[in-house]
């Protein structure tokens, strides 16, 4: 009986010591696990700047094998792209507006607008910033496309983004 207690006594220290050392080895690896994580993202962003700058060299080289001609227009379609509003264009608003306006609500005022200002209607307030607001940014289509099971490939190339992208903002959001 006196041999049973005492190697009970003796496994019972023996589990104590193995549990210490692991939790020493446990709050040991903390620290390196940060330092890797910080070490990872900023691989990424490493590889994330360098594959940016692959891609615009790409395209530099594109445009300036481009005909002069041909390099204009794209230029020319870029800038109309770029200034043409995101809501409702003004010939929609001007034919909701026609059928609102009337020839003797004209006639009433007493004053003749000269014929290119009298289609005009004033912007609406307030729809421009329900439309940006209502689409989804790229890191929250990211996300969505990684909870339905898409591989970091399949949503870069879906998305049009650079994988190193794509892996960064799930890094950042898991």
């Amino acid at each position: 009986m006196i041999y049973l207690v005492f190697i009970s006594l003796l496994l019972h220290l023996v589990s104590f010591f193995v549990i210490v050392i692991l939790y020493q080895r446990i709050e040991n690896q903390k620290p390196l696990d940060k330092e890797k994580t910080v070490k990872e993202i900023e691989d990424l962003l490493l590889s994330y700047t360098a594959e940016m700058k692959e891609n615009n060299e790409k395209l530099a080289k594109r445009i300036s094998e481009l005909p002069v001609a041909e390099r204009n227009q794209v230029f020319k379609n870029e800038a109309a792209e770029d200034a043409r509003p995101e809501g409702p264009s003004p010939a929609q608003i001007n034919k909701e507006a026609e059928g609102k306006r009337t020839p003797d609500s004209v006639r009433e005022t007493g004053s003749e607008m000269p014929e290119k200002y009298s289609r005009y209607t004033p912007p609406v307030p307030g729809m421009e910033k329900e439309e940006e607001s209502l689409k989804p940014s790229s890191t929250s289509k990211v996300l969505s496309l990684s909870k339905q099971g898409y591989s970091k490939d399949e949503i870069a190339k879906q998305l049009e983004m650079g994988a190193g992208e794509v892996e960064l903002l799930l890094k950042f959001y898991k």
